[in-house]
């Protein structure tokens, strides 16, 4: 298994968190998705790029429970450097990932008590 998503530092601002990240080309997560031509499955999308990094910005949010209006536009290939950025509304984080200023997937984690 290779290495997972790496985190830069992150950067605050109110309730808005940004942060640089990259996926390195031996993630499990390019293994099988697709031979020759790989990219980043979605499911790794929501919860390597948005929720575990959420987690780390605000420990205290709940379990995930749900996903609202998640939209993949671009894909993202082995180490490509992306910026995230979470924006937290209660229970909610919108997500937000960018590749050299391309939107490339975005949404919104739910998450319970």
């Amino acid at each position: 298994m290779g290495s997972e998503v790496e985190l830069g530092e992150m950067r605050r601002e109110g309730d808005c968190v940004t942060v640089e990240v990259r996926v390195p080309a031996d993630a499990r997560y390019f293994d099988g998705h697709f031979p020759g031509a790989p990219i980043l499955p979605g499911v790794a999308q929501i919860i390597a790029l948005s929720e575990e990094p959420a987690r780390v910005a605000w420990p205290d949010l709940g379990a995930a429970v749900g996903l609202r209006r998640v939209k993949f536009q671009q894909a993202i290939r082995p180490d490509d450097v992306l910026e995230l950025r979470l924006v937290r509304q209660e229970a909610k984080v919108s997500f937000e990932v960018h590749k050299k200023g391309t939107l490339c997937s975005k949404g919104v984690l739910v998450f319970g008590g």
